[in-house]
């Protein structure tokens, strides 16, 4: 008796691990499969056939518009975002952390149907994709926020922060945003490469590229690099690709890399990022000094007054 009471306690003991392994399993797998299908819902866009590229695509027009559509406005959601994350540091009561991210989250819903109301031209691939992530991002993030909502008020904010800065969701949200932000830029160096020949359609920035290399560099294809280095980084951040080249740069010509024993460009962005060094409009203080001559489209973050 003692023994068949043995063999049932060991096959019970089985039994309970396989259902405790299989109940995780299905969990992970059921949110990776929610993501997914968030990914691929409600985007009002028609899944059409994509234009190759050709000699048309990438127009200043395009540039502009998908800026407008889009970009923009993305970048409005995004910055209510980030500011967020710092409000929720701050706020100890649970329903005012509960609002505070109510109020996003409608930013989200807001933005979505905005920027889905226009499509921008299937001409440009590049820019339609990064139209269909930025509509992907917004919906992770109205779906992620959603879980955090609480009518009676739940957790205090520091703790809501953490949980949300661990959110598969918002995590997936960020990517997409980054990918969005990659493909614009990509966009930009084509439209120069079609309108300047020392311009290449093609470029990632090499491990082991020297200051000097770097300095050779039109400002499109520094651009080009950093969002690579952004998006590979998952650095969601305020400020644009455009404010860490205008830092790296300042750091080389004013001799700072140099006393640093800083001679790689990877290495330099390992420092700012690291210290957190490059603010939101870093651009704009040396845009007149490095950059009046560029060949540019005419985008609103790029003039130069």
């Amino acid at each position: 008796m003692k023994r068949k009471q043995t063999r049932i306690e060991v096959w019970f003991s089985i039994g309970f691990l396989f259902t405790l392994i299989a109940a995780f399993g299905t969990f992970f797998l059921g949110l990776s499969l929610g993501i997914e299908r968030t990914e691929a819902k409600y985007i009002n866009l028609k899944e059409s056939f994509l234009e190759m590229e050709t000699d048309a695509s990438y127009t200043q027009q395009e540039l502009l518009t998908f800026y407008y559509v889009a970009y923009q406005p993305y970048l409005q959601f995004k910055n209510e975002y980030l500011k967020l994350e710092s409000k929720l540091g701050r706020t100890e009561s649970g329903i005012t952390a509960s609002n505070l991210i109510k109020e996003v989250q409608r930013s989200s819903q807001t933005m979505y149907k905005q920027i889905s109301e226009h499509p921008v031209s299937s001409s440009s691939p590049l820019l339609t994709d990064a139209q269909r992530d930025i509509l992907k991002s917004l919906k992770l993030f109205d779906e992620g926020l959603d879980k955090y909502v609480s009518l009676l008020g739940g957790e205090k904010g520091p703790v809501l922060l953490v949980e949300l800065s661990g959110d598969e969701f918002a995590t997936s949200a960020e990517e997409y945003g980054l990918r969005a932000q990659n493909k614009f830029y990509t966009s930009i160096m084509k439209w120069c490469a079609k309108t300047d020949s020392n311009t290449p359609k093609e470029f990632a920035l090499k491990q082991d590229t020297t200051t000097k290399e770097w300095s050779g560099y039109s400002l499109s294809l520094k651009n080009k690099a950093v969002s690579d280095v952004m998006l590979s980084s998952k650095l969601y951040v305020s400020y644009q690709p455009q404010d860490m080249t205008a830092k790296i740069d300042q750091m080389i010509n004013s001799g700072k890399a140099a006393s640093l024993g800083l001679t790689h460009v990877s290495a330099i962005v390992k420092v700012l990022t690291e210290t957190e060094a490059v603010q939101d409009q870093e651009y704009d203080k040396w845009k007149t000094v490095y950059y009046a001559s560029e060949h540019l489209p005419a985008l609103p973050f790029f003039s130069v007054q």
